[in-house]
């Protein structure tokens, strides 16, 4: 194996990592997404003021609201789960509490793998067991020796292979896993290997075999694409949509302060050599031998702001209608309300989406169970079942609350960080005090302590 085999990645990979990166950074938004570069420098420009229009730059967050309350309301009742004969294992019992060996309940963890899935379009969960072997079912109890779960987001699962069987079913064959910087798994049908890269090229750090004769990894996708291991994001439009109202923010704002103050235009010294730069921060200079040649300020027109205001207004519509939600638009908006059909309608389109999302949570959970009873050389007989009805109206009132007070405009960091907090309550009801505590903190961080 060398660096260059160990460091390929599939073509499919390579043309969607930039993507992938895009989505994430609009979900999280905040000083990630500033830093992702998305604000692009006007011709001619100077560095310092491009440099300048970065750091006062604000993104009105629209993806990460959208995301997380789809996923709140599939999760809103709990799937029905009947577990068959894994329920009197007790090694069974201690995977649904802790799944992924870091405190997780398997109902915790399948919410947080949907949510990345919204974001990226699918994930991947790699169900493995620990090397360790015991002898008793006891000392497989106190050493935790029991299948677990790993989440695999799309940018760290940088190859993948298929193969056609002669039943003419396709299987996963091999997939690479990027676990840290330098640090690679392989899995195959029939083992695993661990490599490491460095500056004297590759290194086997460790290997072993299996008997499950596949891949042990599910992907949980958001929607199919019909393109294996691609899936569709719940922001995959809206984003460049939320990237376009962060250009336009930009630009009013660049407008307001070259024009909240009038260019002093003077006359200029008769043989002087100087050259002099030009611009909304400087004085304009004319011939002094000019008709009327005296000192005045030079007003700059605001006619532009209109129209960034009504295309901001546009953008904020359409996003609405992508999230299924323009039967919920405030009818001052309209030239004419909606009639109750085309209100069905879009409620119909929701609530498909919403099944599929649910179809797609129980055939992963599924086979992630299925994998985890072969780890243990048993078979799952039992069955996942998620809801397939879903309280539309209330999740258009959640998400219209949520997009609303965004779309006010208040130039504010600290407003956009209170209106994250408290989506908090909306989306994570039940969540426990600490891990509430926690997303508090990482919101700070992102939006920083003070008020802008």
């Amino acid at each position: 194996m060398t660096k260059e085999e160990l460091e390929r990645v599939h073509p499919l990979y390579e043309a969607c990592v930039a993507e992938w990166e895009f989505f994430l950074r609009s979900y999280f938004g905040g000083r990630l997404y500033r830093e992702g570069g998305y604000l692009l420098k006007h011709p001619f420009e100077s560095t310092e003021n491009y440099n300048r229009r970065k750091a006062t730059a604000y993104y009105y967050n629209y993806c990460g609201p959208i995301v997380d309350i789809m996923v709140s309301h599939l999760f809103r009742k709990p799937p029905k789960r009947d577990f068959g004969s894994l329920s009197k294992d007790p090694l069974f019992s201690a995977f649904l509490d802790d799944c992924d060996l870091e405190g997780s309940s398997l109902a915790r963890f399948m919410r947080e793998a949907q949510r990345f899935a919204s974001i990226y379009g699918r994930v991947s969960i790699v169900v493995d067991k620990p090397r360790v072997t015991a002898q008793t079912l006891a000392e497989e109890i106190r050493g935790g020796l029991r299948p677990y779960l790993v989440l695999i987001t799309p940018e760290n699962l940088l190859d993948w292979r298929f193969l056609r069987l002669p039943s003419g079913r396709a299987v996963l064959d091999m997939v690479k896993i990027r676990e840290e910087d330098g640090l690679y798994r392989i899995w195959t049908r029939t083992g695993w290997q661990l490599w490491k890269t460095g500056e004297e090229g590759v290194e086997l750090l460790d290997s072993g075999r299996h008997t499950l004769g596949e891949v042990p990894i599910v992907t949980l996708y958001n929607k199919k694409s019909g393109i294996r291991m691609l899936g569709l994001s719940d922001i995959q439009d809206i984003a460049d949509i939320n990237r376009n109202i962060y250009y336009l923010c930009s630009d009013a704002r660049e407008i307001i302060e070259n024009t909240a103050f009038p260019m002093l235009a003077i006359p200029y010294e008769k043989g002087s050599m100087e050259e002099k730069e030009i611009g909304p921060r400087n004085i304009l200079q004319f011939d002094p031998s000019e008709p009327n040649a005296r000192p005045y300020w030079l007003e700059a027109p605001h006619s532009s702001l209109s129209e960034i205001r009504e295309w901001v207004r546009q953008d904020i519509a359409e996003i609405h209608r992508i999230a299924k939600l323009g039967g919920i638009r405030a009818t001052e908006e309209r030239s004419q309300p909606q009639s109750g059909v085309a209100l069905e309608l879009e409620h119909q389109q929701l609530h498909a989406v919403l099944s599929e999302k649910a179809d797609n949570l129980e055939e992963a959970e599924r086979e992630v169970l299925r994998l985890w009873a072969r780890w243990q050389a048993k078979r799952f007989d039992g069955t996942v079942d998620y809801p397939d009805e879903f309280s539309i109206k209330d999740l258009d009132r959640e998400l219209e609350r949520a997009i609303k007070a965004i779309s006010l405009g208040l130039e504010s960091r600290t407003f956009r960080k209170e209106v994250e907090k408290r989506l908090i309550d909306v989306v994570l009801p039940k969540i426990p005090i600490e891990i509430r505590r926690k997303i508090l903190e990482e919101i700070d961080g992102l939006h920083g302590k003070e008020g802008s």
